[in-house]
């Protein structure tokens, strides 16, 4: 045994003691990695699009497979419980959109409030129960184009600031100014 020599493998095989996965080819490079070109991003948005779509098919065989397989009682609640998502996810994106087109109006309009009345219909600020701030941008920009009198007035004087980090009053005067006029010291 001392003196024997150790098998070879077949032709393909590798030689006996190296490591297999050393003699490998090397692996390919992230697509990532291959250029800093825009075609290389563009390909890897279009792998993770792929991806995504695969990953949906998947969990909507799933959840058709468990739908088979349901009861009535079973099948029951999982409508009441879809059904109580909606609506909970209905009133939440609402509240959102209101929320967002106030951000996004502020500044652009002289009240915000004016923006979220006049946009009209708000579900359609909402695709695939996510609220679009682009086309909620969009709208204001356009809201202000055909009603240029919503924006705020400019070279409007702006009130100054109580003392003390009060509010603004409209005529920039503090009580405490208005007291001193009236007793003779200011």
């Amino acid at each position: 045994m001392a003196g024997e020599a150790a098998p070879t493998g077949t032709a393909g095989d590798p030689p006996t003691g190296t490591d297999p996965k050393a003699t490998a080819t090397p692996p390919a490079t992230p697509p990532a990695e291959e250029s800093e070109g825009a075609g290389s991003h563009r390909k890897v948005l279009a792998e993770l699009a792929d991806e995504r779509k695969a990953r949906q098919k998947l969990a909507d065989e799933i959840a058709e497979l468990k739908a088979k397989h349901q009861s009535a009682e079973e099948k029951a609640i999982e409508a009441a419980r879809k059904e109580g998502r909606s609506e909970v996810l209905a009133e939440v994106n609402g509240r959102v959109v209101k929320s967002e087109i106030r951000a996004a109006a502020a500044g652009k309009v002289s009240d915000p409030e004016d923006a979220v009345t006049l946009l009209g219909d708000l579900a359609r600020f909402i695709v695939k129960d996510e609220v679009d701030t682009n086309a909620i941008s969009k709208a204001i920009d356009e809201l202000v184009k055909a009603k240029p009198y919503l924006a705020p007035a400019t070279g409007a004087p702006k009130a100054k600031p109580l003392p003390g980090g009060g509010a603004t009053p409209s005529s920039g005067v503090s009580i405490n100014d208005a007291i001193r006029r009236q007793a003779g010291r200011g």
